[in-house]
């Protein structure tokens, strides 16, 4: 490979706990790397000097995007890889990136991102040329895309599928500080900027973290108007869909219209599976939502499913499993019910409730044994 043929750029604070492995999974990707640090007190710029990468700063202002595309006028490659702190590129998954990166043909390749353990992968472009029009866009969830589809339109060429694999370590259960970062972030921008579907719903989630279920609605509605209006595009343009879904099983509403809705737009979503499967089940129309739930497993067998999105991999197993179950129960197939319960149990040890629920489905099944040789004997 050609010196600096490919540029991985990074934006980073505080991030000395992530920072060494991820410049580490770059050593043998990425002919440059360059680092821009918006602030650190800790010793992330240290960690990148010595790993070797190109570290500049940037006072922290509020713009993802400034950030990032200061990181690409520093960059000197003919392709850049954008990549965070807490993310590093799976061992072995390079191999066939000279080959990617010499297309003529090709102008970006989207790259598998595993986004949170236990969870599928997604596409999300991450590998581009480097090119003075090819600038993030977006004060908070900053975006590549419209710019690449821009420079497209004028200059033609592909967005394809890389080989590489970037795995997320960086998730924090306790979400608080991000949410407090990122809620007047988003606030403003979205006011200037009310078409941003991913930004209302991000908004959405916070109001839920936060407990205001009210603002959460308004917000995914905001969101659902600019998908109504201008017609569904992207993977994003679900996430309206799927929370007020959610909301509404909580609240106990009507929203069969809506899932009717977003499956004729979306009709090869996981997650509205899902959905159909909590629907049904609270509608007690238990023998459909295993029809459903049978499906599911079979997906998660084959993998053969949307990967523009990422699910939590127990939707296919234990999830599945546990439903099965309580359906089978529902409808007094307590057999079927202990064998799915014993699946459920099998894949999450863990779960003590599992193994008390099958033992209490062998108890029926025998009383119900007993009863028809009972009522035989009459």
């Amino acid at each position: 490979m050609n010196r600096a043929l490919l540029t991985a750029a990074l934006i980073a604070r505080n991030e000395e706990k992530f920072l060494g492995e991820c410049l580490a999974s770059l050593r043998n990707v990425a002919d440059e790397v360059v680092v821009v640090d918006t602030g650190s007190t800790d010793q992330t710029r240290a960690i990148a000097a010595k790993a070797g990468a190109h570290v500049f700063e940037l006072p922290w202002t509020g713009d993802f995007s400034a950030a990032r595309n200061h990181a690409l006028d520093r960059s000197t490659g003919q392709w850049i890889l954008y990549i965070d702190a807490d993310e590093r590129v799976r061992l072995d998954s390079a191999g066939s990136l000279g080959a990617e990166l010499s297309s003529s043909s090709h102008i970006g390749y989207q790259v598998l991102l595993y986004p949170l353990k236990g969870h599928t992968p997604y596409w999300s472009l991450r590998l581009f040329r480097k090119d003075p029009s090819i600038r993030f866009r977006g004060v908070i969830h900053e975006n590549i895309w419209p710019a690449l589809r821009e420079f497209r339109a004028r200059h033609g060429g592909e967005v394809g599928h890389s080989r590489i694999i970037l795995d997320h370590e960086g998730y924090e259960a306790n979400q608080d500080a991000k949410n407090a970062r990122n809620l007047p972030l988003l606030l403003e921008y979205l006011r200037h900027e009310p078409d941003r579907v991913y930004c209302w719903c991000n908004l959405a989630d916070i109001y839920m973290a936060m407990k205001q279920p009210e603002m959460a609605e308004s917000a995914w509605q905001s969101a659902l108007m600019v998908v109504r209006k201008r017609g569904a595009r992207s993977p994003e343009d679900l996430l309206p869909y799927i929370g007020l879904i959610e909301l509404g099983l909580k609240q106990g509403g009507d929203i069969r219209a809506l899932y009717a809705e977003a499956v004729s737009l979306f009709p090869s979503s996981v997650q509205l599976e899902w959905l159909q499967v909590r629907i049904l089940m609270r509608d007690g129309e238990f023998r459909q939502a295993t029809v459903v739930l049978k499906r599911l497993v079979e997906l998660g067998q084959s993998g053969d499913f949307d990967y523009r999105a990422a699910y939590d991999l127990r939707l296919f197993d234990v999830f599945a499993y546990d439903a099965l179950a309580t359906c089978h129960f529902r409808l007094g197939e307590y057999a079927e019910s202990r064998r799915y319960y014993e699946l459920a149990a099998q894949h999450q040890p863990d779960r003590l409730d599992f193994r008390a629920k099958r033992a209490l489905c062998a108890q029926l099944e025998l009383k119900v044994a007993g009863l028809s040789q009972a009522a035989q004997a009459l």
